[in-house]
């Protein structure tokens, strides 16, 4: 099997403008890629490439039929969406189904870990996440899969440590202060798997290079795993600014699980998610169950990738 023609939505996305970036810079291979995008989104990486096709779509209005026919003649798609639009996988799967797709690598990108709270013998699943277990569920359920005509690639990883828009999730992603804070819910010494988004889009294009080691699998990668006063010790190191634990309980999680409004002040409105799941993957991560156990990351299947550990990209970041 050779997967060639790539399509990909979400390309303007946080993660999905480097796996484009991976994909078009590759040296092992010449893709085609058709990036989809929605109408209002800005020209996409690599526009003016001879194998990059730009094509604007609402994917909120578009049939079935409309995306079997825009993926005619495609070997595999990606999807890197998230948010509301996420919903628009199914026609998406459906349309490349139509259309003879080889294979689909849905949008999970994450580890959807359970949140258990005191004298409550239930667990429960936050709705950012739920959302996406759905979706999986659905594609690799799929007639197409179930029927061999095409394979599935699902990808999981640590979180996300280079979110720059992120101030307070990803606070030494930040250049011009004078000191930092680490907002860590639980315990500092937990272990917590992260992950480079630049090196989650090479892991992605491995995945394509080598589509028959691939197909229909579970995979994992993450880039390091660091405990939150590992990062802090690295993060002083580099910088040589001040860097501060403020360590904050699990029962103030378990409050604001219940209600958002309990959540502290100075965390309110200051990412791009929720503030109840913010403190959700914190909190998990302070309960040192935000890492995977041995086996269950799958680096070594690329050995080529080189891991971006927090001290190679703090090193890299404020070398100066």
């Amino acid at each position: 099997m050779s997967l060639t023609n790539i399509a990909l939505f979400g390309a303007n996305g946080q993660v999905g403008r480097f796996i484009l970036k991976a994909l078009v810079d590759c040296k092992k291979k010449d893709f085609n890629v058709l990036v989809v995008t929605s109408p209002s989104a800005p020209e996409p990486y690599g526009a003016d490439k001879e194998n990059v096709t730009w094509k604007t779509m609402d994917l909120f209005n578009t049939s079935r039929q409309e995306m079997a026919q825009t993926l005619k003649g495609i070997d595999a798609v990606v999807s890197a969406l998230n948010g509301p639009v996420l919903e628009a996988q199914i026609p998406i799967q459906d349309g490349a189904a139509d259309a003879g797709v080889k294979r689909f690598i849905p949008s999970e990108f994450g580890m959807h870990t359970i949140y258990r709270r005191p004298n409550d013998d239930k667990g429960y699943l936050h709705p950012l996440w739920d959302a996406k277990e759905k979706l999986n569920e659905r594609a690799v359920r799929h007639s197409a899969i179930n029927e061999g005509k095409m394979t599935y690639t699902m990808i999981g990883c640590g979180d996300f440590y280079d979110q720059e828009r992120e101030n307070v999730w990803c606070p030494w992603t930040q250049k011009d202060v004078d000191e930092y804070t680490l907002h860590v819910i639980g315990d500092p010494d937990a272990p917590a798997d992260w992950t480079n988004i630049e090196d989650f889009g090479l892991y992605i294009t491995a995945c394509l290079l080598e589509p028959e080691k691939t197909a229909n699998a579970y995979l994992n990668f993450s880039s390091d795993t660091k405990s939150q006063r590992e990062i802090a010790d690295l993060l002083k190191k580099h910088t040589n600014k001040p860097v501060k634990l403020e360590v904050i309980s699990l029962d103030v999680l378990h409050e604001v699980w219940d209600d958002p409004e309990k959540a502290p002040e100075e965390l309110k409105n200051k990412s791009a998610f929720p503030v109840d799941f913010w403190m959700t993957v914190k909190g998990l991560q302070g309960s040192g169950r935000m890492f995977r156990p041995k086996g269950q990351n799958h680096n070594n299947m690329f050995p080529d990738i080189e891991d971006t550990t927090f001290d190679k990209y703090l090193k890299q970041r404020f070398q100066k």
